[in-house]
């Protein structure tokens, strides 16, 4: 279990790493494959904010890189989550071709978020108390 988790967090935190690091430093030279008119409409929404990629590509970055170190995990985990499902959805209703790297992310994801699981015990505190 140790390998397995050690192996996936390091393959999702290099993902959004690089993709991260991409969306700055355009590194990877790919053509961006064509989109049906539901999914540049939203892509052109979320890009239209101004604000919303740079600071999500920065939440990637930042995730990636406590992900491949080992830090925090748990917690980058939670944080990761959101975009991770966002990223399957989006492929899911909107550009099924890319259902072939977002299933297994969100895949990734949920193992990880299982194997972590005792983590997140507290969160679940019906009635907390300060």
């Amino acid at each position: 279990m140790k390998i397995a988790v050690l192996i996936t967090r390091s393959l999702l935190g290099l993902v959004y790493l690089v993709f991260g690091l991409e969306f700055f430093l355009h590194f990877l030279h790919m053509s961006p494959p064509p989109m049906s008119k539901a999914a540049a409409g939203f892509e052109g929404g979320l890009f239209g904010a101004g604000y919303f990629f740079p600071l999500l590509k920065v939440v990637e970055i930042v995730s990636g890189i406590f992900l491949l170190i080992n830090k925090y995990t748990a917690l980058f985990l939670l944080v990761i989550f959101p975009i991770t499902l966002n990223i399957f959805l989006f492929h899911a209703f909107l550009e099924p071709a890319g259902l072939t790297m977002a299933a297994p992310m969100i895949l990734i994801n949920l193992f990880l978020g299982y194997a972590y699981r005792k983590y997140y015990t507290s969160i679940f505190t019906a009635s907390p108390t300060v």
